[in-house]
């Protein structure tokens, strides 16, 4: 049996930084060559919210789980006008670095 992930140890260790407007926005990239498959976490919860899933999906696709701006282990900005657009064009530029123009998406409940 292998032993359970820890959010602020392996789930961290294994993540990146994006600097964007600047701000640094989390992420884990599995680099695969495969099909990308992004992971939006709901709110109020961060990128954590795929680490079951993450281990039946990497074998199949590139997975990129990033922290929205103000969660997890992205920078939290305050005061700061936080927004679903906001939001968005941090993921688009995110995704644009990592050169990614096509992917699947499996999102929850931010708003």
């Amino acid at each position: 049996m292998s032993r359970p992930l820890k959010i602020t140890g392996d789930w961290h260790d294994a993540g990146q930084f994006h600097d964007h407007k600047n701000h640094r926005i989390f992420f884990r990239d599995n680099k695969r060559s495969a099909p990308a498959l992004l992971l939006l976490h709901g709110f109020p919860t961060s990128s954590w919210d795929w680490y079951k899933i993450w281990p039946l999906l990497e074998n199949d696709y590139r997975l990129v789980a990033p922290d929205f701006l103000g969660f997890g282990f992205s920078s939290k900005p305050y005061p700061y006008p936080y927004s679903i657009i906001d939001q968005a064009d941090h993921v688009e530029a995110l995704l644009s670095s990592l050169g990614i123009t096509a992917c699947y998406i499996i999102a929850h409940d931010y708003a």
